[in-house]
């Protein structure tokens, strides 16, 4: 399973035990990373400032350590010195040293997100970053040192691509890419929209969706666009944030999820053909219990009451609330949100990324959720929302119920809100 969420990380935490809890300690500093995230935002309430950006952690020198790369956005009028993306290799002892140039993997363009795979089967791990703009994909050459072959692998996208995920659909032995589009949006269409009357970004419906994109690994360096005849070619609008593949049907073929904003969540069963089925409204994870779209943005599979078959979570905006959905078995998937005690906790969050892990190694997989606002002046229309929020730990109890542990576990404060700073 594979994911990637546009969800910038600003601290690097130690995990400590704490009475059969871990703690984390912000140790950020004392690594040697120092990097900020820039979002361009200066007044004018560009979208792309709503997303803030990716990190993903992957063993680039092949020496056993995980390193870390964070990716940065930018600034719109050129004005402005745009720190790259960087590379931070992980040195040992909790020490981190900047990379990047040395590298030669530290892009400008305005970032999205990260992943990391074995793109050509070569042992070395690469990299595929998506962009509001073309995307790139950095190929290991395993000295230390990448090279961009986007052209040349051609899948060098140049719409506003949000999240992706590697996965072998076709069970070739080698990986393909599916990459999530979000809205045909440029600075030049941008709307002066108002809310009460103050200057907000505008909401998503005032654009249209962009389709996603599924690339077949051609096995020679390049990919092939089969999004049409694969079937992933969507026959209603779609506004992509987040995506996470695994197979949910446990029949051997790796299925995806896609997390959309304001339009129905996608499920593409994999037929084993080398095509897909949307059967996301069938099997109940395309809306909310209520029947309606919501603001889908980051999504994770994993299983949650360890019956053997991945269930779904999803987060969305404030007044919705973040979506567990429990695997029947029988290819459907019922809403238990407010059963596992996950609803109310974040009905007044604005969520974006999220992972199931085990965070207390009690063989349940527990819940982190990245929150923040996306309007900066929130609190200007509404007493009951906050712009920056601190994130949510949800300790998984082995009832099927979740516990809101993240005061007891630390590492949840914001030093600055996900979303916009």
């Amino acid at each position: 399973m594979t994911i990637l969420t546009n969800l910038f990380f600003p601290l690097l935490s130690l995990v400590v035990q704490v009475n059969s809890l871990p703690f984390y300690v912000d140790v950020t500093e004392e690594s040697g990373i120092n990097f900020v995230h820039q979002t361009g935002s200066a007044g004018q309430f560009y979208l792309p400032e709503t997303m803030g950006s990716g990190a993903t952690f992957f063993d680039y020198d092949s020496d056993g350590d995980v390193d870390l790369y964070l990716v940065n956005s930018g600034h719109f009028d050129n004005s402005s010195e745009v720190v790259p993306n960087t590379l931070y290799r992980n040195d040992g002892d909790n020490q981190f040293t900047n990379v990047t140039r040395q590298a030669k993997i530290g892009h400008t363009s305005y970032e999205m997100g990260a992943i990391a795979a074995d793109y050509d089967n070569d042992g070395d791990t690469d990299l595929y970053v998506t962009n509001f703009g073309s995307n790139v994909l950095y190929r290991n050459n395993g000295d230390g040192t990448f090279s961009d072959v986007s052209q040349q692998a051609r899948i060098d996208d140049a719409r506003w691509s949000t999240s992706a995920a590697f996965l072998d659909y076709d069970l070739d032995g080698w990986l393909d890419l599916y990459v999530v589009n979000y809205l045909y949006y440029t600075l030049k269409t941008d709307k002066p929209c108002k809310e009460n009357g103050l200057r907000t970004y505008c909401h998503p419906r005032h654009f249209d969706g962009m389709d996603d994109v599924l690339y077949r690994n051609n096995r020679d360096g390049t990919f092939t666009d089969v999004t049409k005849i694969s079937g992933v070619f969507s026959k209603v609008e779609a506004k992509g944030l987040g995506v996470v593949t695994g197979d949910y049907n446990n029949d051997g073929w790796p299925d995806i999820y896609v997390a959309n904003d304001d339009t129905p969540n996608f499920l593409y069963k994999n037929l084993g053909d080398g095509t897909f089925e949307d059967v996301g409204l069938w099997a109940g994870v395309g809306y909310s219990e209520e029947g309606v779209p919501e603001a889908g943005m980051g999504t994770d599979m994993g299983d949650y009451d360890n019956d053997g078959w991945f269930d779904i979570f999803v987060t969305n905006l404030s007044y919705e609330v973040n979506r567990l959905y429990r695997n029947n078995h029988d290819g459907t998937f019922t809403d238990v949100s407010y059963a596992a005690r996950l609803a109310e906790q974040s009905l007044l969050k604005l969520a974006f990324g999220t992972r199931f892990l085990d965070f207390d190694n009690d063989g349940y997989l527990d819940l982190f959720v990245a929150n923040g606002h996306l309007l900066p002046n929130i609190q200007e229309m509404t007493d009951t929302l906050r712009y920056a929020q601190t994130n949510q730990w949800f300790r998984n109890k082995g009832d099927g119920t979740y516990l809101d542990v993240s005061e007891k576990l630390g590492g949840c404060e914001s030093r600055c809100n996900l979303c916009g700073l």
